[in-house]
């Protein structure tokens, strides 16, 4: 609140104090009282009246500073009422009665929204962990049964795993502390679970798979490390669109990180495209592969912005497409109990 804007909302009643003062100045100049008297009276007068206004607007001042400082710290603006204090004035208390029975209507609207979304997702997950055994089951049918009808319905029923594990884990994105479990990994346990998911397609077509040693340990979650490895994989895989498709993995470490690279020699991306590659839904204006969701990055780039991980893309249309994931170093100091316990160099 402003001076300015505080005398705007005062002004009846200054400009009634102001016609007050002139009127009794001229009554008592009217009754015989000296011009001297007149203006040591209106001076108190006018002295009286700024002194309430200062003090009336210090006193707005600093409940506006409290409330909007009570608005900002509050991660739900909703539940503001709570704490905001009931004014004295009239005016106010109704104001107040009436912001109060708006969050609490809001409150309501939440938690019910809430519950919904908590009994979809359940019901989200155990559908998928339902409709997993007949997909088991038909690869494993398609496997016991060598054939090339087999092998493309195999294929088919891999991508269909695929996109089922994506819902899983885009419904459990949001709440990633519930279920994850943080340990010391060597990276290439994590990559050969991921590559080994992909062992059958990098074969048939014929993909040059070369992975350097990877000897470098990482704290992650194996699980949705390999998630995260899957989606790049098959974002690799899917765009692949040389003679001679080629697919490298290799780590090192830079600036107190572990970084995890993974590239390929497929169709790249375009230089437009590249800012927007980790939007929801985004699937590229270059891109004619009709199977594209466009969530693969999107959720990898959200699972390791909860993992504490960065996550980087470097492209060139045409020539190849540079994926890199960065750890935080991990090293052991003595605490003060003589015990050693595990800190992380977060910068990355």
């Amino acid at each position: 609140m402003t001076v300015g804007r505080y005398l705007t909302e005062r002004a009846a009643a200054v400009t009634g104090g102001l016609l007050l003062a002139v009127c009794s100045s001229l009554y008592l100049a009217v009754l015989g009282l000296p011009w001297s008297g007149l203006v040591w009276l209106d001076a108190a007068w006018l002295t009286a009246g700024a002194l309430v206004l200062a003090s009336d607007y210090m006193r707005k001042k600093r409940k506006e500073k409290k409330l909007c400082g009570q608005l900002e710290a509050l991660d739900k603006k909703y539940l503001i009422a709570e704490l905001s204090g009931k004014p004295a004035d009239l005016e106010g208390q109704l104001y107040y009665s009436v912001l109060r029975e708006a969050c609490k209507s809001m409150a309501d609207e939440v938690n019910e929204a809430k519950e919904t979304a908590e009994s979809y997702k359940e019901y989200i997950e155990d559908w998928i962990h339902e409709i997993k055994t007949p997909i088991a089951a038909a690869d494993l049918i398609c496997r016991n049964h060598d054939s090339e009808v087999c092998r493309r319905i195999a294929g088919e029923i891999r991508s269909i795993d695929g996109l089922v594990e994506q819902v899983l884990y885009y419904a459990r994105s949001e709440n990633v502390e519930k279920d994850y479990f943080i340990r010391e990994t060597v990276l290439s346990d994590v990559v050969s679970a991921s590559i080994r998911s992909f062992r059958s397609v990098i074969l048939e077509r014929r993909i040059r798979l070369e992975v350097g040693t990877l000897p470098e340990r990482v704290w992650t979650d194996e699980k949705w490390m390999t998630f995260i490895l899957n989606q790049i994989f098959s974002n690799a895989i899917k765009y692949a669109d040389k003679p001679e498709p080629r697919l490298t993995v290799t780590s090192g470490e830079e600036a107190r990180s572990v970084w995890l690279c993974v590239e390929d020699n497929g169709c790249g991306i375009r230089k437009e495209d590249l800012p927007r590659v980790f939007e929801k839904g985004f699937t590229g204006g270059a891109r004619t592969n009709r199977k594209a969701t466009g969530m693969g990055l999107y959720l990898s780039k959200k699972l390791c912005t909860r993992l504490g991980l960065a996550l980087e893309i470097e492209s060139e249309r045409g020539k190849f497409t540079r994926v890199r994931i960065g750890f935080p170093v991990g090293r052991y100091v003595e605490a003060a109990d003589g015990h050693s316990e595990k800190i992380f160099l977060t910068k990355l």
